[in-house]
């Protein structure tokens, strides 16, 4: 299924190649240019589900879903000095061991087309974005950006596409990432081991405080039967039970385009091409 995945990175980045229509070249705003799409239209690979205008916050929300995969597209067209893009995917844990939270930082360890070590750092010391994160929630993992350059938008969709579709998962990468044991003074084979890893510190972190414990166990225990009754976190009593095959298996059930939801903002530079320009 593959090529599904690469079917549609080729379709976002051609819509900013796309032909304009006549009502397209004249109309000043992108708001209301993204008001002349029907549904049922079909553009580039994708179908227009719903167009709605929202005058409150001045932009006009356009709702496709990708043929091939059945990806959810929302775009906002809004005459604004940002551009941003977000791709997030329902990742629900089963268990406390963090594999959502481990995978969100390994997906940015490298990729196939960007086999550089972390790739994500390195473009924000090059990038114009005015905002590069990636987040884990209870039940979801979500990958933004934003920037107000053209040329800078095109490099951070490709960086994050690839990174999320096509990532290289490699074994060091888990174990720098998540968890793994090491002698506590490295230059002595007979110092106690202990265990590390940048998940594991970082939730042990997270749980010194006592309002973070108080708000996730209260979060548990109202919902005992329900995946809210873990810490998709990582607890790091049981983070070092996940296995890098575990991490790898958690990415091809959850990392697909079919579960996953895109959502964009194009500010003023887009309104003078393609109102789907990406």
């Amino acid at each position: 299924m593959r090529w599904l995945d690469r079917a549609l990175l080729r379709q976002f980045r051609v819509f900013r190649a796309a032909s304009l229509n006549s009502w397209r070249r004249t109309s000043s705003s992108a708001s209301e240019r993204a008001l002349q799409y029907k549904i049922g239209e079909k553009i580039h690979g994708f179908t227009i589900e719903q167009v709605t205008s929202v005058p409150e916050l001045l932009l006009t929300a356009v709702k496709l879903s990708h043929d091939n995969t059945g990806a959810k597209y929302l775009h906002l067209a809004r005459e604004d000095s940002e551009n941003l893009f977000s791709v997030q995917f329902r990742t629900t844990p089963m268990d406390s061991t963090g594999v959502p939270h481990i995978l969100e930082h390994t997906v940015l360890c490298g990729s196939e087309k960007y086999p550089c070590r972390d790739p994500f750092f390195k473009m924000m010391n090059r990038s114009l974005a005015t905002f590069m994160n990636a987040l884990t929630a209870a039940d979801y993992t979500l990958y933004p950006f934003s920037t107000q350059n053209s040329k800078d938008f095109q490099n951070l969709l490709s960086v994050y596409l690839d990174a999320v579709f096509f990532p290289r998962l490699q074994e060091l990468d888990f174990w720098q990432e998540g968890w793994r044991l090491e002698h506590e003074n490295p230059t002595d084979a007979h110092s106690p081991l202990v265990f590390k890893g940048i998940v594991f510190n970082e939730m042990k972190g997270a749980f010194t405080s006592s309002e973070s414990v108080f708000t996730q166990k209260l979060q548990n225990k109202l919902l005992p039967d329900h995946t809210y009754a873990v810490v998709s976190g990582g607890d790091p009593t049981y983070i070092p039970d996940l296995t890098w095959e575990q991490l790898k298996q958690f990415h091809a059930t959850h990392y697909h385009p079919s579960n996953a939801r895109c959502f964009a903002l194009w500010g003023l530079w887009c309104a003078k091409e393609d109102v789907f320009s990406v």
